[in-house]
């Protein structure tokens, strides 16, 4: 089933001086005063919502400006994403139409300068070790991306993965599905050399995915799936969908 994005967000952003995994369903606001960068003294916070998405925010005597390209502007929440340095982080909520196009925007302050260290489709899972991992729904599976803090950049740095683990949670090993057309799996996502060709009827687990760098479309994943006779093979995604029944599919 599809999770909200916004129902994981909000498991997951704190109260100033809290991990990002102990925050208890806080609500964007539009203003606060909090200490950002460990001075120990308050910060004035302020955000203010324009026209198509654009936003202005403010800490101190400080301001940048942002653009969630006509997203709803929703408001902030603080967050600490390292609790073994000093400074907490600001998150601007935006949401989208549909949960695929929410924004959650990330911000620094160093005392002087508001600093945008980038954004991320949901801040699925943070506990404070610097380390972010971002879920995002790809049909009938959970696509699970890692960012690293980078403090001495001041940008949330995205690590990319060959493969990705097909499940529709972190803990899941595969997603099984049943073969109405038989297909053929690919020894590789180049060539047209076959391993093997599914069986009608049998059972094939999806294992991990090859997802491109600038997707267009999910029938551009490719996914490693075991057939019933313990081989491996490639299928492109369009055709796994098109020839299994009982995969999870939403959204």
């Amino acid at each position: 089933m599809k999770t909200s994005l916004l129902a994981v967000l909000s498991s997951a952003v704190l109260f100033a001086g809290a991990p990002a995994s102990a925050q208890k369903n806080d609500e964007p606001v539009t203003s606060a005063q909090v200490d950002l960068d460990g001075d120990g003294k308050p910060d004035a916070v302020s955000l203010s919502a324009g026209k198509d998405g654009k936003f202005t925010l403010k800490v101190g005597g400080a301001t940048s400006q942002g653009s969630a390209s006509g997203n709803e502007v929703r408001g902030f929440t603080v967050v600490d994403l390292d609790t073994g340095d000093k400074w907490k982080e600001l998150l601007v909520h935006t949401l989208g139409d549909v949960d695929d196009d929410h924004r959650f925007f990330l911000y620094g302050y160093d005392g002087r300068t508001v600093k945008p260290l980038g954004d991320v489709r949901a801040l699925t899972e943070a506990k404070g070790n610097g380390i972010v991992l971002v879920d995002t729904w790809m049909g009938f599976w959970q696509k699970r991306d890692k960012y690293t803090l980078d403090r001495k950049a001041w940008k949330l740095v995205h690590v990319p993965q060959e493969l990705y683990a097909v499940g529709l949670d972190a803990a899941a090993a595969g997603v099984e599905a049943t073969v109405k057309k038989s297909f053929p799996l690919a020894q590789a996502r180049t060539g047209s050399a076959v391993v093997a060709t599914t069986a009608q009827g049998s059972k094939v687990r999806v294992l991990a995915a090859s997802v491109p760098a600038k997707l267009g479309n999910r029938e551009d994943v490719w996914y490693l799936v075991k057939s019933s006779t313990g081989l491996l093979g490639w299928v492109r995604g369009n055709v796994l969908v098109e020839s299994t029944d009982g995969l999870p599919l939403a959204g």
